[in-house]
C-alpha cells in the first residue's frame, strides 16, 4: 500500500467525520492488554511465566522456551480472538478505540489473525520488542495517517468508537 492510498484513506474517513485516535490511548490500550494477558499466564502457570524475562535460564533451561512459547501462544490467541468476537479487544474497548479497515468497514475475519501475528514483535525478549513498539509508537504520531506498521499491513485504522457511523458501531462489542 503506498502513501497515496493511506492519505486518499484518511481524507475519506475525515469527510464521514470519523475521529482517527490518539496514541497515547492507542498505548494505554496495549498496556492494559498486555497486563490482562500476562496476568491470566501468572495464574495458570502459578506464576512461573515470570522466568520467561531472566536471561539466565536462556542457556541453561528448557523453561525458558516453553514460557516465550505461551506467551506468544497467549497474546496470538487473545489478539486474535477478541477482534473476531468484539472487533477490538479489551484494551481498546476500555479506552473506546475502534478498529477498521481502510475502506471504512469493519475488519474482516480472517484479518485478524494476520493482525494479531504482527502484534507479536511487540513481545519480543527485552528491549528487542520495547524498542520496536517506541519506534511503531513514534511512526504513529508523525503519520498523517496515524497507522502503525500493523496498521499499514494490515489495511486498518484504528479510530475513537463514538466517532462512527451507527450501522458499524452497532457491530462493536
Amino acid at each position: 500500500m503506498s502513501e497515496n492510498i493511506a492519505k486518499q484513506i484518511l481524507s475519506q474517513i475525515s469527510e464521514g467525520n470519523i475521529v482517527i485516535a490518539i496514541w497515547w490511548k492507542r498505548a494505554i490500550a496495549y498496556i492494559l492488554d498486555s497486563i490482562f494477558i500476562v496476568g491470566v499466564l501468572m495464574l495458570l502457570t502459578n506464576g512461573r511465566i515470570s522466568d520467561a524475562w531472566d536471561l539466565n535460564l536462556l542457556l541453561y533451561d528448557k523453561r525458558y522456551f516453553i514460557n516465550w512459547f505461551l506467551l506468544f501462544a497467549g497474546f496470538w490467541l487473545y489478539f486474535k480472538y477478541t477482534g473476531k468476537i468484539m472487533q477490538r479487544s479489551l484494551g481498546q474497548r476500555f479506552m473506546k478505540l475502534a478498529i477498521i479497515y481502510g475502506d471504512g468497514t469493519i475488519v474482516p475475519e480472517n484479518n485478524w489473525g494476520k493482525r494479531s501475528f504482527y502484534k507479536l514483535r511487540y513481545v519480543l525478549p527485552l528491549p528487542i520488542g520495547l524498542i520496536i513498539g517506541i519506534l511503531d509508537l513514534i511512526r504513529v504520531i508523525r503519520s498523517d495517517t496515524h497507522q502503525s506498521r500493523i496498521d499499514w499491513y494490515t489495511n486498518t485504522i484504528v479510530v475513537m468508537d463514538w466517532s462512527l457511523p451507527i450501522e458499524i458501531r452497532t457491530l462493536l462489542k
